[in-house]
């Protein structure tokens, strides 16, 4: 049998019918194997410890939430053949291996993870984004509101339909030719955390680069927004910072001293609005990294490192940063312990989608004759 006559591509480490050869390159399969990296042994020799110490410190002896310590008992099984497995089978030469269940993890494991960024940004390229061009607007708010964000969905929500109006509003007014009701398509991400494993809270929405109108026949036409400056950038980034703090103020949350402290703070008081971040029409690749870099999970893996040092030889985890903090740090030298509970701070909650849809790409749209169908066609046209 020829290798390259087999329909299924594993590891030649593990496929004694297939050597590597030059007729063989190309992908492969290879197992998921977690207790070779060097998270799995530090989650497994001191979750308990990590768990039974949150317990005793908290006063009610709650602990961490269920569902993080759901996360991470459910990674110790990802991947592991004991825990369950699926045998398949090359119909082309009839060779057998066997593919270890997953977790499905939301935060702990970086296979369930990696796996979920791929396939998330393939399916928004391939069947939801039509070819036209796109920019991402990142908002970052003040630190003094993020723990509301970080732990009410409902303020989170609310904050971001407030970023989506003034964008809508804004495009409106960069795209010749729209009207006061075109509506915008976007893809927002919701982030829980930073570059440093830190909670950070902030929003990433993708927005395709102009509105959908309705011509005189009916039909959804496409205005690109071609007059859009910085200027309106800052515009936006103003106006976004007002209505926050106003619907802060409103809902209780701060008091009216607060928010007219805030309004004076320089550097637009903590607020930040990014739209630099520009993919052109046909760019389905830059457009399909834009995406993972979206959906991307909260740490990467290959910066773990593991070691051993000082005079008590105490175990230390370092995390390279992927850019110097702004004091210069370039890594973070955590013990065990302080690491489980950085992550499980940024441990996506259940029953809270990690990504949203909105405008003519929003699921309520009509299907049938409505925006959301016309827009599938602009894209088999475009």
């Amino acid at each position: 049998m020829h290798p390259t006559s087999c329909r299924v591509r594993v590891s030649p480490r593990s496929h004694p019918l297939h050597p590597p050869t030059e007729l063989s390159r190309g992908p492969v399969y290879r197992r998921h194997r977690p207790t070779l990296t060097p998270l799995y042994p530090l989650v497994q020799q001191h979750l308990e410890t990590f768990l039974a110490q949150a317990a005793e410190a908290n006063p009610m002896g709650g602990g961490v939430p269920s569902w993080v310590e759901r996360d991470f008992r459910a990674y110790l099984r990802c991947g592991i053949l004991a825990h369950g497995f699926a045998r398949a089978r090359c119909a082309g030469c009839g060779y057998d291996f066997l593919i270890a269940f997953s977790c499905k993890g939301r935060g702990v494991c970086p296979s369930c993870n990696a796996r979920r960024m791929v396939e998330t940004a393939a399916h928004l390229v391939d069947h939801v984004l039509p070819p036209l061009p796109v920019r991402q607007w990142v908002l970052s708010v003040p630190k003094r509101i993020r723990p509301f964000l970080h732990h009410n969905p409902a303020i989170a929500g609310a904050v971001l339909r407030i970023l989506l109006r003034a964008i809508r509003t804004t495009l409106r007014h960069a795209s010749p030719g729209a009207g006061p009701h075109a509506q915008i398509g976007a893809i927002s991400f919701l982030h829980r955390f930073g570059a440093s494993l830190n909670a950070h809270f902030h929003f990433h929405v993708c927005v395709i680069d102009g509105v959908f109108g309705e011509d005189a026949e009916g039909s959804v036409q496409f205005h690109e927004a071609t007059h859009l400056t910085a200027s309106d950038w800052d515009q936006l980034q103003h106006t976004v910072r007002h209505r926050v703090l106003r619907y802060f103020y409103r809902q209780g949350l701060l008091e009216r001293h607060v928010t007219d402290d805030m309004l004076t703070w320089q550097a637009a008081g903590g607020f930040s609005i990014d739209a630099s971040v520009h993919i052109a029409a046909h760019d389905r690749a830059g457009l399909e990294r834009l995406l993972r870099y979206c959906a991307r999970p909260p740490f990467a893996l290959e910066r773990i490192e593991a070691t051993s040092y000082g005079a008590t030889g105490g175990e230390r985890i370092i995390y390279r940063l992927p850019h110097p903090a702004p004091g210069g740090t370039t890594a973070l030298s955590l013990t065990p312990l302080e690491f489980l509970e950085r992550l499980a701070l940024l441990v996506h909650p259940p029953r809270i989608h990690r990504h949203r849809y909105h405008g003519v790409l929003a699921p309520g749209v009509p299907t049938e004759g409505g925006s959301q169908a016309q827009v599938s066609g602009h894209r088999a046209r475009a």
